[in-house]
């Protein structure tokens, strides 16, 4: 099954001592998939894959797939050790994920467009389930670019992109670029761009803690500005430290960040908390069960 509709890419979720809380990630997929949500994304940029052992993402992975959410499952695989991309694919195709995501091994960014389209073909050969490519040059430092799509070449493996450049132009051109496969855009404020452009649909941080407006924005055009709101308000206090603070705060766990993130600090989060719940209705909000 290729990937399509509005996914989440969902936090790891870690308690005071920093360590993963299994209990947290279940609670947070069953209620995106109370939300009407259709997938999740595990181990993406907001899931702070970086700063995981491999150890510790296959755990992730392990309890994102038994909680059987009944939500559509994309894992991502990115690691700069094409050793690790591959043990994380495997793990991938044995705990029943759909897809997988992976970006440009960010460490090595003067790496030549051959070995890049090396490191991409060795994945696709191994893969045996849809992958997408990863597009935020922002901060991999190496662009989903003609050429290294060029490069890599036609491949059954090969479904088709993630764009979190937040541009439309890349939107237009990768749009185009995979028009028979899948496009997926990383950003809430272009969500209705994407659709109107033939994409598939979005994996964008508000869908973790707004998924119903998320959804809302895909079925009518005229929900994008609520949308655009909600993203307003958590790009002003930084993406992935608001997401968590938010999950925090309706008791879903302590939701830490391990540095070199850095958490918000409490009065930010109660001035983002009072803006958030502005904006989202009490039954749209995140909840245990």
């Amino acid at each position: 099954m290729l990937p399509r509709g509005a996914f989440a890419p969902v936090p790891t979720p870690l308690d005071e001592r920093f360590e993963f809380d299994a209990e947290a990630l279940r609670s947070h997929l069953a209620w995106l998939s109370s939300q009407g949500l259709d997938g999740a994304l595990v181990l993406g940029t907001n899931g702070e894959f970086p700063s995981l052992s491999l150890t510790e993402r296959l755990r992730v992975a392990e309890t994102a797939a038994g909680a059987e959410s009944g939500l559509e499952m994309m894992l991502g695989i990115g690691s700069c050790s094409l050793v690790e991309v591959l043990e994380m694919v495997e793990a991938a195709k044995s705990l029943g994920f759909e897809s997988v995501l992976c970006p440009p091994p960010f460490y090595f960014r003067a790496a030549p467009i051959d070995g890049l389209a090396a490191f991409f073909r060795a994945l696709l050969e191994h893969a045996r389930l849809p992958v997408l490519l990863y597009h935020i040059p922002q901060v991999t430092g190496i662009p989903i670019s003609d050429g290294l799509l060029e490069t890599i070449g036609d491949h059954h493996g090969l479904a088709g992109v993630k764009d979190s450049s937040g541009n439309p132009e890349e939107l237009e051109r990768l749009s185009r670029r995979f028009s028979d496969g899948v496009y997926m855009v990383g950003t809430d404020r272009l969500v209705t761009a994407c659709l109107h452009a033939g994409g598939s649909g979005s994996i964008s941080a508000a869908a973790s803690v707004a998924p119903a407006l998320v959804c809302a924005a895909h079925g009518d055009e005229s929900e994008q500005d609520r949308l655009d709101a909600v993203r307003g308000l958590l790009e002003d206090h930084g993406l992935g430290p608001a997401v968590k603070a938010i999950l925090h705060r309706c008791g879903l766990g302590a939701y830490a960040t391990r540095p070199p993130l850095l958490g918000l600090e409490p009065e930010r989060a109660d001035r983002l908390w009072e803006a958030y719940c502005e904006l989202v209705p009490p039954g749209n909000r995140p909840s245990r069960d």
